[in-house]
């Protein structure tokens, strides 16, 4: 599935610390349960968008198509936002193979995700996200001030002819190089 250039950050470049968070293939959110206890997911929107430039591009969107499902929420622990999470769909997509998505009310798309053994994921792709770009002004907007930069990671999601793009939006001082790893939050 290619993306854009713009989401070709090497991981590289990313604080060492947020890495294995950006990185980690399984769910994030199982891993972030795993971590914070207290976990929760804020429902911020659901409905109809207008796609970002790049989103049109990974999805293949055809000029006419105006409107996406979208779906963004917080992912938190207790009140403190870990992660603002966006993910589009078509709306045929609604219809076939992730039907779930504008029904999942607060439980999180990822535990609908990864429950399907028939659901494929894309590679990952990176991006650190600066002031200009719509998400970083969406993840400040639900979670509060923020740094001029953000890492960030999407992926495509496929039930067949069907998909789901996620992107999550790591915010601010909260994976800190004090904060366990994936790998070791799960085997806790």
């Amino acid at each position: 599935m290619p993306h854009t250039a713009f989401w070709h950050s090497p991981l590289i470049s990313a604080p060492r610390f947020l890495r294995p968070w950006l990185s980690e293939r399984g769910s994030l959110t199982q891993c972030l349960i795993a971590h914070f206890p207290q976990f929760n997911v804020r429902v911020l929107q659901q409905g109809w968008q207008t796609p970002h430039l790049d989103e049109r591009a990974v999805l293949h969107l055809p000029r006419r198509q105006m409107r996406v499902a979208t779906r963004e929420v917080l992912l938190c622990s207790k009140e403190k936002p870990l992660v603002f999470a966006h993910s589009i769909t078509m709306r045929s997509s609604l219809r076939g193979g992730f039907h779930l998505f504008g029904r999942s009310g607060s439980r999180p798309l990822g535990a609908l995700l990864f429950a399907d053994p028939t659901i494929r994921r894309s590679h990952l792709s990176w991006c650190k996200l600066n002031r200009r770009h719509p998400l970083w002004q969406k993840a400040v907007a639900a979670a509060g001030p923020q740094a001029a930069t953000l890492w960030a990671r999407r992926s495509v999601f496929f039930s067949g002819n069907d998909q789901l793009l996620v992107t999550e939006v790591f915010l601010t001082d909260v994976f800190t190089p004090s904060i366990l790893t994936p790998a070791a939050s799960a085997s806790k």
